[in-house]
């Protein structure tokens, strides 16, 4: 009995050693809960640019959002990130299958959405970290050339002076056919049309206090080849940042050259050159910090010419929702908000702005006492250009002025009131007759718990 007790244990005892291994795979656990209450003018639960209209009505209407991420960590240079999506729309729909809806009686819908799967991993003996498949992207520019979620790989090696990357997207292999603003395609044979994204960038530390940044972006589609050229767009960009004394100053700048695809235009594309740059700063004022910011978008001079002049922005398939963002700017009506959910619609909700362009200013406040927080903002606005002038009574936009005021009840959950209010520009002044549409509002309620 005696020997086969030892037997036993032996047994049992080598099979926790070779258990060890998966036993040591470390999970990690994160998300959100964020649900937000709307009253106002200008939005109806939809996504898209918005056009102030005359005597619009008021809706009111509830949104919710639940993000599960789990991360399974062999150790710390390989690890495997998983993130998933659930929104909906108090009382959209119900017993379906989709993403953003499960909120109507009865809810059981199958909605949860895959927003990011990837290794993330460090090349053995190099300073090399390598993200790889579907992913967010930081673009260096604060959002205006892509802010959102692809495919792809992204490789950055940390040097002596700063660091070295590089990144490829695959944004759309049109496999299943699609809907673009050039066009529609029908395609079978994947990879063979298909758009792109290539990226390689350094970062130089200049000083402890000095930073500079230098990318190129290149660009690429070949989607709709079977009926007009190709799109290859180069950008040009350099960033930087530098402490000056209480102060942060940032910025960059932004060309853009090479061709766009065109049906209508001859040859079947168009020659790009366009422009974008930014200047920010923030600075410590007294119990807050007082931020600033100046965006500008180039427009296209002319709506017939060989050479388009406005700014090439990334939009996704589904015809012009927009894949980037200037989040910076802290707007609500105006421009796309950072909390923006299945009611992602603004003013200006892509910057190329329908090859307008746009420049502007915003100016913000951020004040946290205690467990009372206050964000406040105000940012003007016009196009750069307008090729259909005749039919509009001027360039301005309008002015926004937004607020927020919550309170921290738990060190992971807050409470909030939005509230933002938007004085139309001469933009939206009727040349002959007519009358102006109404000044668009906003006002939210906001719960938000992270962990």
């Amino acid at each position: 009995m005696k020997k086969r007790l030892l037997a036993v244990a032996a047994a049992s005892a080598l099979t926790v050693a070779t258990a060890v291994p998966a036993l040591a795979l470390e999970n990690e656990f994160h998300g959100l809960f964020r649900l937000r209450g709307f009253i106002e003018n200008f939005n109806d639960g939809g996504a898209g640019a918005v056009t102030p209209i005359n005597n619009p009505r008021t809706k009111s209407y509830f949104e919710q959002r639940a993000r599960l991420m789990y991360i399974a960590k062999a150790n710390d240079d390989l690890k495997l990130v998983t993130h998933f999506e659930i929104d909906s729309r108090w009382g959209d729909n119900s017993y379906a299958t989709g993403r953003g809806q499960g909120g109507g009686i009865g809810a059981d819908t199958t909605n949860l959405e895959t927003k990011n799967v990837y290794l993330d991993f460090n090349i053995p003996s190099t300073p090399v970290n390598v993200k790889l498949g579907i992913q967010g992207f930081d673009d260096g520019y604060k959002g205006i050339i892509f802010n959102n979620d692809a495919a792809g790989v992204v490789a950055k090696a940390k040097t002596g002076f700063g660091s070295l990357g590089g990144a490829f997207f695959r944004f759309d292999d049109a496999v299943t056919g699609g809907s673009y603003l050039e066009g529609t395609v029908t395609n079978t044979t994947p990879g063979y049309l298909t758009r792109d994204l290539v990226n390689l960038n350094a970062k130089f530390n200049v000083t402890k206090d000095v930073k500079l940044g230098a990318d190129w972006y290149l660009l690429y589609s070949d989607v709709l080849r079977q009926t007009q050229d190709r799109t290859a767009i180069n950008m040009f960009g350099v960033n930087a940042e530098a402490k000056v004394g209480p102060a942060t100053i940032d910025g960059f700048v932004l060309y853009q050259t090479g061709k766009l695809g065109s049906a209508a235009a001859i040859g079947n594309s168009q020659k790009v050159s366009a422009f974008a740059g930014n200047v920010g700063a923030k600075l410590k004022a007294g119990p807050g910090t007082l931020r600033t910011n100046a965006l500008y978008i180039s427009g296209d001079k002319s709506s017939s010419s060989s050479v388009r002049n406005d700014f090439q922005t990334v939009a996704d398939r589904t015809v012009n929702q927009a894949a980037h963002a200037f989040y910076a700017a802290e707007m609500q009506i105006l421009l796309r908000n950072k909390y923006n959910m299945n009611s992602d619609r603004a003013i200006v909700q892509n910057l190329n702005n329908n090859r307008q362009g746009i420049y502007g200013g915003f100016v913000g406040y951020d004040l946290a006492i205690d467990k009372f927080f206050v964000f406040s903002n105000v940012g003007a606005a016009a196009i750069s250009r307008d090729t259909n002038g005749a039919n509009r009574g001027g360039d301005f936009l309008g002015t926004e002025v937004n607020t927020e005021v919550g309170y921290k009840l738990f060190d992971n959950m807050t409470t909030s009131v939005q509230a933002g209010y938007m004085f139309l520009g001469n933009y939206y002044k009727p040349v002959t007759t007519g009358s102006w549409p109404e000044n668009p509002y906003t006002a939210k309620v906001q719960v938000n718990y992270t962990f």
